[in-house]
């Protein structure tokens, strides 16, 4: 696939695109674990997707963009004529772009020219961006949270959807049931959904999207509601930041902006405001 300045990166560029991420680690924390885990090589274990550098010649690399064969956009781009290029990928394959997650300034110039060619959003959602090295982690406390297993997975899909309803105002599970938990239940079988049962019953979950040496980034991080008040997120939220900081050099997650009561529990834990961030899920 070549765009323009945007070409398709194989495994031979694994290297050089790591590099990338490393000189830009809130932007691509989850482009870093998703190298690293084999997704340039194909993997079976990882998701499935394309990696898309931004090239000028022979040069080096200024930026990349990590598109899902689902339709999310993972854009980290350094030129406005990249932006353009990927502006033009979604004006051919409109399921191309089918979510757009990335620094908030550059998610809104890609979106209008989207919007230009007729896209219309379902839900625009405004997010800051947390960072956490080991030098600065304050442990909330502990929490023996285990791996999800097909024992939980009905608990576990039933707490997803009630998450997306709750915080992004979204219903997923509503619109097609089987295929929300197939993918629950493809997440949890990489071995990083995180959950915290106490007599059978699932109180607390987060899931662990893409880890490499550079970064781990945390996402799905939810109380249930009648276990909330208790100091169970924050242990939970410690428990799993501590595990992603045993392997990587930072955690990594992103909050509803105006989600303050999560970002005062973050701060807690030593993590701070590092990227603006925008998500636009685009309308069918």
């Amino acid at each position: 696939m070549r765009t323009g300045r945007l070409v398709q990166l194989g495994p031979a560029h694994a290297a050089a695109a790591y590099a990338y991420c490393e000189a830009h680690p809130h932007h691509c924390a989850f482009i870093a674990g998703w190298i690293r885990a084999g997704g340039l090589s194909h993997s079976p274990t990882v998701p499935n997707g394309w990696l898309l550098a931004e090239a000028d010649g022979a040069g080096p690399i200024l930026g990349l963009v990590y598109i899902s064969d689902t339709g999310i956009v993972l854009p980290a781009l350094g030129t406005p004529e990249a932006e353009q290029d990927l502006v033009r990928i979604g004006h051919r394959n409109p399921a191309a772009t089918r979510v757009l997650v990335g620094e908030r300034a550059q998610i809104q110039r890609v979106w209008s020219g989207l919007e230009r060619s007729g896209a219309r959003a379902r839900q625009v959602r405004d997010q800051r961006g947390y960072a956490v090295t080991q030098g600065q982690f304050i442990s909330g406390g502990d929490l023996n949270l285990a791996p999800a297993t097909d024992a939980c997975l009905d608990a576990l899909v039933q707490a997803s959807a009630a998450m997306a309803r709750e915080e992004a105002k979204d219903d997923p599970q509503s619109r097609n049931p089987s295929l929300f938990r197939e993918r629950i239940r493809e997440r949890m079988l990489r071995g990083r959904d995180m959950v915290y049962l106490q007599d059978d019953r699932l109180l607390f979950k987060s899931n662990v999207s893409t880890i490499s040496p550079l970064a781990g980034q945390i996402e799905g991080i939810y109380t249930m509601p009648s276990a909330r008040r208790t100091g169970l997120g924050t242990r939970g939220t410690s428990a799993v930041t501590r595990w992603v900081l045993s392997q990587a050099a930072q955690a990594f997650l992103l909050v509803n902006e105006d989600n303050q009561a999560a970002q005062r529990l973050y701060e807690r834990l030593g993590y701070t405001y590092v990227l603006q961030s925008r998500t636009v899920f685009v309308a069918p």
